[in-house]
Order: structure tokens, then sequence, then C-alpha cells
């Protein structure tokens, strides 16, 4: 919430959308129309989406998210598979929905 209770979202390249859709919840990605600023579909951040790793030892591999361990009082820790079908683990904040389910849309 911003001044005077306004709702708002910000993404990762710095744009501030105000009155955003109310499904749209903490660490969803969304797809943005840029010409006319509206959100066109939404990732949710869940288990079975496919993500991409953004930082850590694993950066640039793209899984599907398993599930995730939640620490309180540290880092949150998501469990991911690639295709390959290994796993490996990484922290909440190198992780980037890319799609639901197993097909990536971005």
């Amino acid at each position: 919430m911003g001044p005077n209770k306004i709702p708002y979202i910000v993404t990762h390249d710095g744009r501030t959308l105000r009155y955003p859709r109310p499904d749209i919840k903490v660490l969803d990605t969304i797809k943005l129309n840029i010409e006319t600023g509206e959100v066109i579909e939404v990732f949710r951040f869940e288990s079975g989406n496919i993500c991409y790793l953004t930082g850590g030892n694993n950066i640039g591999r793209v899984g599907v998210i398993t599930h995730r361990e939640r620490h309180l009082g540290g880092f949150d820790i998501i469990h991911v598979k690639d295709a390959n079908k290994k796993n490996f683990a990484t922290r909440l904040s190198n992780v980037f929905v890319i799609g639901n389910g197993t097909t990536p849309e971005i």
C-alpha cells in the first residue's frame, strides 16, 4: 500500500503499477504490455511452475519448483528439478517464475 492506501506493485525493472489486479500476490511474475501498461498474464510462485535462477551457484539454470522450505529468521529455500532430472536447492531471492506448469511463457 502506498500513500492514501493506494495499492501498487513494483516490477524488477523499477516500474510502479498502481491499482493492480487483486489476485497478484508477492513473488508472482507478471507479463506486461509495455505500450498500454496493462497486465496480460500472472505466473504464480508455487510448486509445479517453471522458473529461472538469477543468482547463486546455479545461475542461469531453468527448472520446475518442487517445494519450498520456510525458515523463520533465515532464508527460505526453494527446491528445483531441471530437465535432466537433477534436483538442487537455492535461496528464494534467486528464483524468478517464467511460466505456468512446465512450459515457459517468457
